[in-house]
């Protein structure tokens, strides 16, 4: 009885022997998976703050490529991003890579330094596995005890990082010329020579919806917010309710939509004009939401009737458009040559409230052109019986839409700076005939809102031209 007794003791320690040694085993393996899961999550966590850090320098030059990379260093080395976030983390160069698409193939991701064309340089990748010194090691305490294979376990993180829209309206106009700069002479006396951008003069508003330097038609453009590029979308795409939040935000899902064709739609829809008010603050019924399109800091209109308006002649929102036939331009558009015998003053609308006139210069300063003064009014903008001039209220170093006594401040919602500035496509009329056509954008103008849109009316001062780089959205971790 009692060997029996003894027997059965024996063979319950050679069974807990081996499952202790298997339940050791699974701890082990727990242990070692466990670390190898950690380190992953931690590169991860790496990665996508690299590269959310490094994309929002992606401007389309080679400074910008190398403020990426030091970007992207500068995040991973932070002491909280590494070894349960006690130290940072070293990237090398060849963890660093930059591609036009964020799903370009591997042979399409180079380097800062070998990129063919910074301009196409959108998105960022940072992946950890190529990285030198290696980030992913990880010596583990039993796996090894199985297979010297196991000894060592390594893991890595990719992330990719870019932005994927652009802050323009999706609406188009007619470039007024194709040349990126011309000389304007306004005879004076004194003469002025003055720039244009695409036939446009700055500090003057224009009538957006009754443009057309080709006919007495208007033209003008709804640009599919949301299609590929490329190809004509579908219906859908460009219907009133898909468009509007576009229209409220001032912006368009496109990544880029220089050197491709863009989808556009004719003639930009007037029932959608209340959705440009947002930026006044009014969202009675434009189907705006305060929240993804908030007003300007600024909501005060620009036309006359104001206790400190700065000219010395009242005007409505825009420019007077011109008596010809052959095309539909402004009165302030006219050459000197055909300006008629007498133009009011008014009729020259509220000029400089965003941006002033500039004096034409061959190459282009560095920076911008050289504004002119208010005494060069008379000269710019002749007048009979009287030309505009400002008066005592026009700021003395700025222009009114950003003196406090120009402006009013939204009630009820918070404004952000220079909402009323639309980003607006500019193209090379005539284009085909058809209601949706495929366009090429010329350059991209900037019009500040001089007043609240209107059925047939968006009233907006030319305000120069904008690069496209400078537009993108916020960056957004793609993967």
């Amino acid at each position: 009885m009692e060997n029996r007794a003894h027997r059965q003791g024996g063979a319950m320690l050679i069974a807990f022997s081996i499952l202790l040694i298997v339940v050791l085993g699974f701890i082990g393996l727990a242990l070692d998976v466990g670390q190898v899961i950690g380190r992953k999550t931690e590169l991860q966590n790496l990665a996508d703050n690299a590269a959310l850090a490094a994309a929002p320098e992606l401007v389309g030059t080679a400074a910008g490529l190398a403020n990426a990379v030091a970007k992207a260093k500068s995040s991973a080395a932070d002491r909280s991003a590494y070894q349960r976030r006690m130290q940072g983390a070293t990237l090398s160069d060849d963890s660093i890579r930059f591609a036009s698409a964020p799903d370009a193939p591997a042979t399409a991701w180079y380097a800062a330094g070998a990129v063919p064309d910074p301009a196409k340089a959108l998105f960022v990748r940072v992946d950890t596995q190529g990285n030198t010194p290696s980030l992913g090691s990880v010596a583990t305490a039993f796996l090894g005890v199985w297979s010297p294979a196991l000894r060592t376990l390594n893991a890595s993180a990719r992330a990719v990082a870019g932005r994927v829209s652009l802050r323009m309206t999706p609406l188009a106009i007619c470039a007024l010329s194709t040349a990126p700069a011309s000389l304007r002479t306004n005879p004076g006396p004194p003469e002025r020579k003055e720039a244009l951008e695409y036939g446009f003069r700055r500090g003057v508003a224009y009538n957006l919806f009754n443009l057309n330097p080709n006919g007495p038609a208007p033209a003008h453009f709804l640009l599919n917010p949301l299609g590929p590029l490329g190809a004509v979308g579908s219906p859908a795409q460009i219907s009133n309710a898909a468009v509007t939040p576009f229209i409220c935000s001032g912006s368009m899902l496109q990544t880029t939509i220089s050197g491709v064709a863009i989808h556009a739609h004719r003639p930009f829809p007037t029932e959608l004009w209340p959705a440009f008010n947002a930026r006044f603050n009014q969202y009675a019924g434009n189907g705006c939401d305060p929240q993804t399109a908030p007003p300007d800091t600024n909501i005060r209109p620009y036309p006359n009737a104001l206790s400190n308006w700065w000219m010395n002649m009242p005007a409505g929102s825009s420019a007077a458009a011109s008596a010809s036939a052959a095309s539909l331009l402004s009165v302030a558009d006219l050459p000197p040559a055909a300006l008629p015998a007498t133009i009011p003053a008014a009729s020259y609308g509220p000029l400089w409230s965003f941006a002033k006139a500039v004096q034409y210069a061959i190459p282009k300063p560095a920076g911008d052109y050289t504004a002119f003064p208010t005494s060069a009014w008379a000269g710019l903008y002749p007048g009979l019986p009287t030309a505009p001039a400002s008066n005592v209220y026009y700021p003395a170093s700025s222009t009114p839409y950003f003196a406090p006594a120009s402006q009013t401040a939204p009630v009820g919602n918070v404004g952000v700076a220079q909402r009323r500035v639309l980003n607006i496509a500019l193209l090379a009329c005539p284009l085909p005939g058809g209601s949706d056509i495929l366009v090429n954008v010329l350059a991209i103008g900037r019009f500040f809102m001089t007043a609240p849109a209107a059925s047939g009316m968006l009233s907006a001062e030319f305000a120069g031209v904008a690069f496209e780089q400078a537009l993108a959205g916020p960056a957004e971790l793609l993967q």
